[in-house]
């Protein structure tokens, strides 16, 4: 099931024909991102612009323009504001979202989470709308605003790019593939050849993986030599503080083994300097973590010093890609996480692999249900 559910992401999300205008009647082959701010608690949220600024690279598709999955927490629609035509959109996901299902936020604590948009650079003055699903799952307009490309407020510097960027898997123009841009945390200067041979290592164990071993032609993995002063990152439980590049951390949102970034203008910074559809933070650590979000980023430790549980880093690879690619669920029945109650039993959920939905007629997936599976499925395992 959950391997039908990727193969048809990968197949909406890098080989659709034509969605929406032609690029270059609106966009030239830049990068305008948009960076702002969420703040609220559990039921509140409120949008604030921070700066546009131009970067290099439009590493997306020049044809799939209108996302047409209904995938994430947010979308964001980017309108001509001359002719009202809706030009480009994106559904994602975000931290202050998963912070809202925080007993943090559920208890009136406010907190104020940077974040980012890219859209390929407009000709012409666009109206941007940012919208966030509501209790039912559907899309609420929270914030709207107009942006001229040619407006002086827009941050035009040129990046100072001072790390190597390589491919380590290249089949073609960024616009034309799914880019994995792979940053290395908790990786000193000496520590770069490791990093390099990991890179190699989840490459491959990626491309093993049913269903990216039939569409491995489809995608590029570049990586960026970002060393860390100190090796290693953050464990709070364990008192362990150090100087990483990007200052991710364990025990996010209070769950020990979730490893999440949280300085998201330093990470946007320093990948503006190669193409990416996906950023994926390869950790330095044999302690065992992860994370991923839908089109955010994934995280993944990078071994283990045990034998017996040395296969663990290649399975958290691939199933927290599948949380930021596919848009895939967890599926834990009895795991301690950091959220609560992700969704009412009365909401459907967005993504594509959970659903609370009880008759077999309208599940999402009834095509691959046989006859005589009982729904619900009793669970089988210990």
């Amino acid at each position: 099931m959950k391997r039908f559910l990727l193969v048809f992401t990968l197949i909406s999300y890098a080989l659709l024909g034509k969605t929406g205008p032609d690029f270059d009647d609106y966009f030239i082959n830049k990068t305008m991102r948009i960076d702002y701010y969420f703040t609220g608690i559990k039921n509140e949220c409120r949008i604030s612009l921070d700066k546009v600024i131009e970067e290099p690279h439009w590493a997306g598709s020049l044809n799939n323009l209108i996302d047409t999955l209904n995938f994430g927490n947010h979308l964001v629609e980017v309108y001509d504001n001359e002719s009202n035509r809706l030009i480009f959109s994106k559904g994602f996901s975000s931290l202050f979202q998963e912070w809202q299902t925080t007993a943090e936020a559920a208890r009136g604590f406010y907190r104020t989470f940077s974040a980012s948009v890219l859209i390929p650079y407009p000709k012409k003055p666009i109206k941007l709308i940012h919208y966030s699903r509501n209790k039912k799952n559907e899309f609420v307009s929270k914030f709207e605003t107009i942006i001229d490309p040619a407006s002086r407020f827009v941050k035009r510097d040129k990046p100072q790019f001072d790390y190597k960027l390589k491919a380590c898997l290249k089949n073609g123009s960024p616009n034309k593939k799914v880019d994995i841009l792979i940053l290395p945390e908790g990786y000193t200067k000496k520590e770069m050849r490791k990093f390099r041979k990991d890179v190699k290592h989840f490459t491959d164990v990626l491309f093993a993986a049913p269903p990216f071993n039939e569409y491995k032609d489809r995608f590029n993995v570049w990586y960026l030599e970002a060393p860390s002063e100190e090796s290693g990152i953050d464990d709070p439980r364990k008192g362990v503080f150090v100087k990483s590049a990007f200052e991710l951390t364990y025990n996010s949102f209070d769950s020990d083994r979730y490893i999440l970034a949280f300085d998201n203008k330093r990470i946007r910074d320093i990948a503006a300097g190669a193409p990416y559809d996906q950023l994926y933070f390869l950790v330095n650590s044999s302690k065992y973590g992860g994370g991923g979000i839908y089109n955010l980023y994934s995280t993944c430790y990078s071994h283990s010093d045990k034998e017996e549980s040395s296969w663990w880093p290649d399975y958290v690879f691939v199933h927290e890609f599948g949380h930021a690619f596919g848009g895939l669920a967890d599926e834990y029945y009895t795991s301690d996480v950091a959220y609560n109650e992700f969704y009412p039993l009365e909401t459907e959920p967005w993504e594509p692999n959970i659903t609370p939905n009880t008759a077999k007629n309208t599940l999402k997936w009834k095509q691959f249900v046989d006859p005589e599976t009982p729904i619900p499925t009793p669970w089988e395992k210990e």
